[in-house]
């Protein structure tokens, strides 16, 4: 029963958006189907990752869901509802559809080849590019023998990858509406850019949601299509370091532990648990401002998590990035009990709100390019306000990137 719950609490987080617009014009939540059946469904019901745990643990974690979700959802439909009738005045609700257009396509020219070329120095100046690095793991997180060259480069290599990820699906969109061949070239540039740094999301999320636009405002069966076709990728993806030659396939492992190991949350979550559990360490809401300071912060929320489950250990030592929690677990560790509900309540208004805009925005106009700005700029400037409870510096930039598109900065 426990597995049941835990599968259905994270599946209405994931899927929350459906509940307020069940349309195939929702696409910033298609995204996350094929994700979800790989995170959620795969080890809750397939391989039953919670029965591997103490019965007390995934007690404890499955009420932190449910009670999460009962304040998370009305919140929800009250934030949409309030958010249908709140007007903008943004570039594309000012402009004529062409002055917008031409506008869109100008800014993210410079941009990819601002991108582009900053990548290219950062693997010039580094050295090396993770993908093809003797230690590709170590590489791709800039730890041990990789981290000081990383630093050498650090703030271009950053600044150039969220300009490229963040913007690659309006690159795309335009390459598809106008058939550019130079738009086609930095794509394809800056993919394999990305890819080399063996980060997958980045690499292949820009690509993806690109596609999401095109299939889903075309028609209902292409959109059943999209679905099969997004679950394939998601699969495929579980398969990428086997494929690039990172990691090699045991003779114990069948299919679908393969699957669920390419996003272990659950059986994370529940390691993260039993560890909370024998030493707990409250972070009275630390870690949501822990994000924003860098270097290795004891509340940056990565941190944190990795010193919850490797207590001692140096970061630089671990295999990971950190853990990702479920919204009510950080307000349980924050605050507990109070800290789930606020948690839940707060985020899911404000989740509501920017869906609401977001379905009025697709509603009002039929021009691809634009639609495909408004959905960009609604993910990267919602995501550090509706992310309240985990603000990362990494979240910011996308959000200023996207200001060139909301507002008519003036490039003189």
């Amino acid at each position: 029963m426990d597995s049941f719950l835990i599968f259905v609490a994270l599946t209405l987080f994931s899927f929350s958006g459906y509940i307020v617009w069940p349309s195939r014009y929702n696409v910033v939540t298609h995204g996350m189907v094929a994700g979800g059946f790989i995170s959620i469904i795969v080890p809750a019901l397939i391989l039953g990752v919670p029965d591997n745990y103490p019965p007390a643990i995934v007690d404890l974690y499955t009420k932190v869901l449910v009670l999460g979700i009962l304040f998370f959802l009305p919140a929800l439909i009250i934030g949409f509802v309030i958010g249908r009738r709140l007007p903008t005045q943004f570039s594309f609700d000012i402009m004529t559809r062409e002055a917008y257009e031409e506008r869109a396509i100008k800014v993210t020219k410079i941009f990819m080849v601002i991108g582009v070329a900053g990548l290219i120095a950062s693997y010039i100046g580094m050295g090396f590019m993770p993908m093809f690095a003797a230690e590709p793991i170590a590489a791709k997180l800039f730890r041990g023998q990789y981290q000081e060259p990383y630093l050498r480069v650090a703030i271009l290599f950053r600044i150039s990858f969220f300009l490229i990820s963040t913007i690659t699906p309006i690159a795309c969109i335009i390459w598809y509406k106008k058939r550019s061949k130079l738009f086609l070239f930095l794509t394809s540039l800056g993919l394999f850019l990305m890819i080399a740094s063996l980060e997958r999301s980045g690499a292949f999320g820009g690509v993806v949601f690109a596609f999401i636009i095109v299939m889903s405002f075309k028609s209902r069966a292409h959109f059943v299509v999209l679905m099969v076709i997004l679950i394939g990728i998601f699969v495929l993806s579980s398969f990428f370091y086997y494929i690039v030659g990172v990691r090699h396939f045991e003779g114990n492992e069948n299919v679908w532990e393969v699957i669920g190991r390419s996003a272990p949350d659950i059986d994370d979550q529940m390691q993260f648990m039993v560890k909370f559990d024998q030493k707990p360490v409250w972070t009275y809401g630390r870690t949501m401002y822990g994000g924003l300071i860098p270097g290795h912060y004891e509340w940056n929320p990565s941190v944190y998590t990795l010193g919850i489950i490797a207590p001692g250990r140096d970061v630089n030592d671990v295999g990971s990035g950190g853990l990702r929690l479920p919204l009510p677990l950080w307000g349980y560790v924050s605050f507990q009990w109070l800290g789930v509900i606020l948690f839940s309540f707060f985020t899911g208004l404000l989740t509501g709100v920017f869906i609401g805009i977001l379905k009025s925005w697709v509603l009002k106009y039929d021009s691809i390019i634009i639609r495909a700005t408004a959905i960009i700029a609604f993910g990267a400037v919602a995501t550090p306000i509706v992310g309240f409870t985990l603000m990362n510096m990494f979240a910011i930039p996308p959000a200023l990137i996207m200001l060139f598109y909301l507002y008519r900065i003036s490039w003189k």
